[in-house]
Order: structure tokens, then sequence, then C-alpha cells
């Protein structure tokens, strides 16, 4: 019986082997529109700002977003979720974020207001380089505790912008905006474009500069020393983090700020002169590296 078992099973390796070398059938495309970082396709709608959107998602690889789901939006939160408001209680039961989603009637004027105190600052690799995959584009975001009432009753702390692990939320679509003042502007142009570049050194697209660390023993910082050794804010004492406060600190305050009596390049703080050679580092790595002034950027109104 032997020599037939082994006839058998020479015929069934045969067999699979057969079918294992019969021809696939050629691969064809899926009918069906490929999505875009998940469940996200452009256009989300059809108004004239569209066509801007998916020009943006062209130049950047970035999808600027004013359709959302909430659970994207409170990925990974840092250090809060999303509160809960209950209708039917009139309650806020869980203190958290809360996202107001942008009135399309009102994301043309936002898109506009986000290219002219932002995006047109800074070359397109920049930009593609350092932006997160997705921005959502909203009315407005803010944090409120628990208690009676919405949650715009329980002490909300609103905020322009939100940094996530891989997007933005920017706020001001909605009809505000008509109404939006100079010093808002200002406030809002400073907080994008420090979001954006603590981003884009996050990700690696700007370097800081050897010799701007050099400037600083950053081991024999004290609170009373910090500022005489060229370090702008203590709570940022490290190398990336000192880098990161020169560069907010930069496009967030005009250079008369910057040198009048309270500001870091006044001689009563920078008594050294340590700040104004590590301001002059950054300025020109800037300018050297992306043809960005960054101080052009911080006296822009």
């Amino acid at each position: 019986m032997k020599p037939i078992f082994n006839f058998l099973f020479l015929m069934a390796g045969l067999s699979v082997l057969a079918a294992g070398c019969k021809k696939e059938k050629a691969l064809t495309p899926s009918p069906e529109k490929e999505n875009v970082y998940g469940d996200y396709t452009l256009p989300q709608g059809n108004h004239p700002y569209d066509a801007d959107i998916l020009q943006l998602f062209q130049k950047y690889n970035t999808m600027f977003l004013y359709k959302y789901v909430a659970k994207d939006l409170y990925y990974q939160v840092k250090y809060y979720t999303n509160g809960i408001y209950d209708p039917v209680k009139d309650s806020t039961t869980a203190s958290g974020y809360f996202d107001v989603p942008a009135n399309e009637a009102y994301v043309g004027q936002q898109l506009a207001l986000l290219k002219d105190l932002w995006l047109k600052y800074y070359p397109d690799a920049l930009m593609k380089a350092g932006l997160p995959k997705k921005i959502f584009l909203l009315d407005s975001f803010y944090y409120a505790y628990a208690g009676p009432g919405k949650p715009t009753d329980n002490w909300p702390t609103p905020q322009d912008t939100y940094q996530g692990p891989d997007f933005f939320a920017l706020t001001w679509g909605g009809p505000r905006i008509t109404s939006i003042t100079a010093a808002e502007r200002y406030a809002y142009k400073s907080t994008l474009n420090s979001v954006f570049l603590s981003t884009a050194f996050s990700k690696g697209a700007i370097k800081r500069s050897s010799a701007f660390t050099v400037l600083t023993n950053y081991t024999g910082l004290t609170y009373a020393n910090f500022q005489q050794e060229g370090v702008i804010d203590w709570y940022r004492r490290s190398p990336d983090a000192d880098w990161d406060a020169f560069m907010s600190t930069i496009v967030s305050n005009t250079y008369t700020q910057l040198t009048a009596t309270g500001g870091v390049l006044n001689p009563a703080i920078d008594t050294k002169g340590i700040i104004k050679k590590k301001y002059d580092i950054v300025i020109a790595y800037f300018k050297a590296t992306f043809g960005v002034d960054l101080q052009a950027i911080g006296n822009a109104q």
C-alpha cells in the first residue's frame, strides 16, 4: 500500500501547484472615488471657495475641512476631551472642549483671512513640509466647565486655534468675522504663525541653528539669570523650546515692542546683548533658508 499512498500524495501536490500557477485576472481600478485621509474627500460642497480649498490641497497636501467628524477633532486632545451638553436637562454635564463648526456662508471670508494673516508669508515647500494633514475650519472653539445651562454659560475660554497631533483647528468661520477688530486680527495672526512655526519645527522642516545654541549655557540657568544668559521664557529654557520661543515672540510683536521698555530686546532686560545676538541669528536663518522675514510678520498690522 505504501507505493499507492506515495503516488496519491504526489498527484495531490501537482494539483495544488497547477492551481497556484493559474493565470490571475488582470487588475482593474476601482470605479469608486478614492478617499483621502480616511473618510474625507474634496470638494466638500459646491461653493466657489471649494475650488480654492482644492487648490490649497494640491499645493500643500493638506485638507481644509469645513465638514468634519467630531471624533477626528477630539482625537488625542491634550489634557482634556470634548465636553458634553445635555439639551434635555439644559446642563453642561461634563467639562471639556466644545466646537462650533464653520458657517458655510463665511468660509470664503475665513480662507481669505487665513491667506492674509498667515499663508502668504511662507514658500509652498515649507508649508507642505510643515503643515499637518488636516485643518478644521470652525466658527469657534472653547473650553467650558460643567454646570447648569449651555457651555457658553459656564466660564467658556475661547481659543483662536488648537494644535492637535495631526491637525489644526482654526476659528473665525462665522458672522463675527465681518466685525473683526484690528487687535483681534493681530492676535489671530500671531497665534496662527506661532502654531505653524512650532509644528514645522517639530516636523523637522525648520532646523535650530547651532550658532544660536552655543550662546547660552542651558545647564547653568536660574530664575535670576535666565534673561541675561539669552533665554526669553523661563518655562521654555531647553535649546529646542528656546528656539521655539524666539520664533513665536518675533511673529507676535513689532520690533518697536521688542525694543521698548519691557521688551526682550531692551537693554534693561538684555543686559549682555545675548538675546539680540540670538534674535539676529533666527532672523538671518529664516531669510537665508526660506526667504522669510519673521520680523516683517511681527510688524504687520
